[in-house]
């Protein structure tokens, strides 16, 4: 029996980060939560699904839901303050995740390397507020030697280089400024009353590789309706 051997990926990270983004996810069925730091050997902000919702509530030492003061610039250049228990979009927290689940394959259908960071999920083990330096991102890991993965000792692929044609590109940018304007996107407002614009590169890119690059399937008869088969009569 051969044991893979994760070389490059630690099994935790700490960080001090912000929260760029907060909302449902796509099915409604939980939460993502975004933080402006990358994983190491990603240019994007990193989204988490938290299992439980109650780790997005602050809790003092004693385990008492606490009270922290938030504060976000509106469109007009004022600044709203409040207090609240929930972590908010803007706050910089101390974070530990927990790296997860293996992504056996892309979305695209290959099969993605053991030692990226990015081919996990990643475990929100636990947030608190923070008054420290925001990471920008760690830097690259280096790479194990490419002559085949302990698994299956079969050469590593190479991964293709990936591209998008520039009218699909501007295709995703239009749908995600136009939702910006409806204010349907968490967070995309930067702290200066402007454009985050990581996190709008970052909803474009989710929303080509979750809707724009998913091929159209045929509809499903309803119930009860009949479906002429090709030669009949």
């Amino acid at each position: 029996m051969t044991t893979e051997v994760i070389v490059s990926v630690p099994e935790y990270l700490n960080w001090t980060t912000r929260v760029s983004g907060k909302g449902p996810n796509q099915k409604n069925t939980g939460w993502v939560l975004t933080l402006q730091t990358p994983l190491p050997g990603s240019n994007y902000p990193t989204n988490l699904y938290p299992r439980d919702p109650a780790i997005l509530v602050y809790l003092d030492v004693d385990g008492v839901q606490a009270a922290v003061k938030h504060s976000r610039v509106e469109p007009d250049g004022t600044t709203t303050n409040w207090e609240s228990n929930v972590v908010e979009v803007g706050d910089v927290v101390a974070v530990q995740l927990h790296r997860d689940t293996f992504k056996a394959n892309k979305q695209d259908g290959s099969p993605n390397d053991p030692n990226w960071a990015t081919s996990y999920f990643w475990e929100l083990l636990s947030i608190v507020p923070s008054s420290g330096q925001v990471e920008a991102g760690a830097p690259t890991p280096p790479r194990p030697p490419t002559g085949g993965t302990p698994a299956t000792g079969h050469p590593a692929p190479t991964p293709p280089a990936f591209q998008v044609e520039g009218v699909v590109k501007g295709h995703c940018e239009n749908i995600i400024a136009q939702l910006a304007v409806a204010k349907l996107l968490p967070g995309i407002e930067a702290d200066d009353g402007g454009i985050d614009w990581d996190l709008f590169r970052t909803y474009r890119d989710l929303y080509f590789h979750n809707v724009s690059n998913v091929p159209i399937e045929p509809l499903v008869p309803e119930e009860g309706e009949e479906v002429e088969e090709e030669g009949e009569v």
